[in-house]
């Protein structure tokens, strides 16, 4: 058998893939007949030159279940996608390309979007190859292709039909740094450092009204003055008028319970639009409007002499102003929580233009029970979906003023402004690049002359659609009845608030149903200090340098660390300790390859011979280990399936039962024939379990080691298509596993003994003496020539002298070193 000395993954990964590849055995057959096992995986944002080991990571964890599945029996649908339409592929190509949107022509802008998205879904799809990840190809898709934009499409008009989705001109959150809209959902918290200023705004009677603001830059925005109704210091102003400051208009004093008696003055202003208290106050009350921002944040010409001022440039010149007049009155240095838009760290405004909503915050309830349906992997992941829809504020803002984006199917009428959305058999459609249906009328007032929507569709309205994309919804050759509800959707943490709560929705919504059955959520990769990673704090770990120096299988096994839905440092030690035990596997396989073939060269027939007590023992522990690997993989827990296959494999098959088998071999003259069968029959039978056991972990070394020495001619043509190892309960002897852990026990006293005097484990002992209670040397007799083999004892005595015990850790040894060998 040509097995070679050492293992090269340089050499192995690339010739695996090729392998791999030809025979098709990730590809999905819709013929096949066995349960299908569906998997809903995150669409990667392809607008990232920097992937990360952590990348690599939640990926990895996600296929090792892949990859059990498949052994298990399942026919598998594993799609890969690429989330390439939308706001961050814009950010990214403004960014990298140094261009500002409004300055380049639509078409342009389109083209340098799709080249990009193009490079991108190389980068990723390159590394996912790398890694090992065994997705089907084929059942690629992007979310600006036409299936996703059709499906997209689709699903607006299907919630439009149901009066889910609407059109309101209302004040909205907007970035103004991407000149658009944002939803809830793309709203995070950050803590920065302002200053509350304290303003005297004048009252009725030329009095100083204190106001405490942070945002001086919108008192010309201001259209009321508010106080508290219990608050009986402002209770003579109450329906009286105050005078603002620099910009010399009246506005009404007014109450409302909400004010804070206790927050600088207990007087407070109202904007157009500073919070959302200034939104509910201005809706509830119908206050005066005085929108002072463009959409790119400059002040307006109701701003005055600051018109066409940043916001920050105008607060420095209103406060210095307000200074002069005599009107700043303190000021007072503080940290506080503003919303940030998570694409670009910018804090969140409030702009007024008309918009599409999807009606979200009269279903909550629904949304709730929905989320209790689910089998979450870790189960304490609902809390964070339950927190999000109980905490919603705002229905969906699902209009972005962007270019690049799924395109809403909608055009207005050029006389009455009613808008015609398509009919779902004109889809996919631009509405820029195509008009209705020559002869469409307005129904509302019958012209028939209409102008396209611009705005596109927020990315979510999309990505939320991954399982009725993956299953052709939109389409007559539709999986639905084979695929949907999907199997499983795997995903990070930080997105159930966006990717899966909008998932849930939509298919709440067109569907009745949930989306999939199990979600199985994972951590961060972390660096060393336990800090996430990112480019900008140059602390990520480009992942094709580990697999360059290691190996794809050493990083898949960094990324089986981690336990389920926890963060992970990266430490290069834990990837090197995987190439560790790719060595170990390998040495292991090569020694029972060696005992395949006869002196001659010429294959043996294996035979189960006669099994002693210890190749009963590591059978049975097998047994167990097999019961419990399958049971964690069961439940999502790959980690501790792949740390007791591990451990078994070091220290009990390794350690022991090789050392203790070994002999057989080596002095076969001394054992029956049968005997030493029944140890290569249990070396074999044990090493290609464990092999089958690691391949979702580890799969290039494991193909590699199944082709060398365990495939047969009438086997599966790849290990990750036969069969995953059944546990046989009525196998398992408990005598011979009590056996084994005694003899364990004793073999660790020996080598510890060893160790505490600084000599070799293979140095060889002239006598082991092994004291204990007769019921345990009982016990231990028969395994005499085991422990001479595994300890390298030339003898090994039984006695019941001096103070013992009738417990394991009461066996007291005996030791002596004998002449090192030659």
């Amino acid at each position: 058998m040509d097995f070679p000395k050492r293992y090269n993954p340089t050499e192995v990964e690339p010739r695996t893939r090729r392998f791999w590849n030809e025979t098709g055995i990730y590809k999905f057959n819709p013929e096949d007949k066995r349960p299908i096992f569906s998997v809903d995986t995150p669409p990667p944002y392809v607008s990232s030159d920097h992937l990360h080991v952590g990348h690599a990571m939640s990926y990895s964890q996600a296929e090792f279940i892949v990859r059990y599945k498949r052994m298990a029996g399942f026919s598998i649908f594993y799609p890969m996608g690429f989330d390439d339409n939308g706001l961050p592929t814009e950010r990214f190509v403004e960014k990298k390309h140094k261009i500002n949107k409004s300055k380049i022509t639509r078409e342009d802008f389109i083209k340098l979007c799709l080249e990009e998205t193009r490079n991108g879904a190389k980068v990723y799809r390159d590394l996912w190859e790398a890694l090992g990840i065994s997705v089907d190809w084929d059942l690629t898709y992007s979310t600006i292709d036409p299936r996703s934009t059709a499906t997209s499409q689709k699903s607006f008009c299907d919630l439009h039909r149901q009066g889910r989705i609407q059109r309101r001109d209302e004040p909205i959150t907007w970035c103004y740094k991407c000149g658009t809209s944002v939803a809830q959902a793309e709203i995070e918290t950050a803590e920065l450092e302002s200053q509350l200023n304290d303003i005297a705004f004048i009252g009725p009677d030329g009095e100083d009204l204190i106001i405490s603001t942070t945002r001086p830059e919108l008192i010309p925005a201001c259209v009321s003055l508010y106080v508290n109704p219990e608050d009986e210091r402002y209770a003579n102003l109450i329906g009286k008028k105050a005078r603002i400051p620099l910009f010399d208009y009246e506005v009404e004093i007014r109450t409302h319970p909400d004010v804070a008696v206790d927050f600088g003055t207990g007087l407070m202003m109202v904007c157009t639009w500073g919070d959302m208290e200034d939104v509910k106050k201005w809706k509830e009350h119908r206050l005066d409007t005085r929108a002072i921002f463009n959409s790119w944040g400059k002040l307006g010409e109701l701003a005055g002499p600051y018109e066409n001022m940043t916001a920050q440039n105008a607060r420095k010149a209103i406060l210095k102003d307000l200074e002069e007049a005599g009107r700043l009155k303190k000021q007072e240095k503080i940290s506080h929580i503003v919303g940030v838009h998570d694409r670009c760290d910018t804090p969140i405004e409030f702009n007024h233009s008309p918009q599409w909503f999807v009606s979200l915050l009269d279903k909550k309830d629904e949304y709730l029970a929905r989320g209790e349906q689910i089998n979450w992997r870790p189960g304490h992941f609902i809390s964070r979906y339950s927190d999000w829809v109980e905490g919603l504020k705002w229905d969906w803002c699902i209009s972005r003023q962007r270019f690049y984006g799924v395109p809403f199917p909608v055009w207005y009428c050029e006389k009455c402004g009613a808008p015609r959305v398509a009919d779902e058999s004109e889809l996919p459609v631009d509405p820029l690049m195509k008009s209705p249906p020559q002869g469409t009328k307005c129904v509302a007032c019958g012209h028939d002359v209409f102008v396209p929507e611009k705005d596109v569709m927020d990315t979510w309205m999309t990505s939320s659609l991954t399982p009725l994309i993956n299953a052709r919804w939109a389409f007559d050759d539709n999986l639905m009845d084979r695929i949907y509800p999907m199997s499983i959707r795997v995903q990070a943490f930080e997105i159930i608030r966006t990717w899966l709560f909008y998932t849930v929705a939509k298919s709440h919504h067109h569907t009745d149903s949930l989306p999939w059955e199990d979600v199985m959520i994972s951590g961060w990769g972390l660096d060393e200090k336990g800090r996430k990673m990112s480019k900008s704090l140059g602390n990520y770990v480009p992942p094709e340098q580990v697999i360059e120096k290691y190996g794809a299988d050493a990083l898949r096994y960094w990324s089986a660390r981690a336990t389920l839905g926890n963060d992970l440092r990266y430490h290069e030690r834990d990837v090197s300790n995987g190439k560790r035990l790719m060595t170990k596997l390998w040495n292991a396989a090569k020694f029972v390859a060696m005992q395949l073939e006869d002196e001659n060269g010429e294959k043996r027939s294996l035979t189960p011979g006669a099994p002693t007590t210890i190749d009963r023992w590591i059978q049975s522990r097998l047994q167990q280990v097999i019961a419990e690997a399958t049971k964690y993989m069961d439940r999502y827990e790959y980690s501790h399936a792949m740390e007791i296959t591990e451990r078994f494999f070091f220290t009990e098959f390794c350690d022991n039962y090789i050392e203790i088998v070994k002999e057989r071999f080596w002095n076969p003259e001394n054992f029956e024939a049968d005997v030493v069968d029944a140890g290569r029959w249990t070396l074999y039978e044990v090493c290609e379990k464990v092999v089958k056991l690691l391949a979702p972990f580890i799969p290039y070394i494991t193909e590699e080691l199944y082709q060398i020495v365990f495939r047969a001619d009438d086997s599966p043509v790849s290990v990750h298509v036969s069969d995953w190892p059944k546990a046989d309960a009525d196998s398992v002897d408990e005598t011979a596993l009590e056996a084994g852990r005694l003899l364990i026990a004793v073999l660790t006293g020996a080598r510890r003994w060893k160790t505490d005097r600084q000599v070799n484990q293979n140095h060889p002992l002239k006598i082991l003496r092994v004291c204990a209670d007769d019921k345990l040397l009982e016990k231990l007799r028969p395994l005499s020539a085991d422990l001479g083999a595994a300890a390298h004892a030339d003898a090994v005595e039984f006695g019941g002298e001096g103070d013992v015990g009738t417990e394991i850790e009461e066996i007291r040894l005996a030791l002596e070193l004998g002449e090192k060998k030659k």
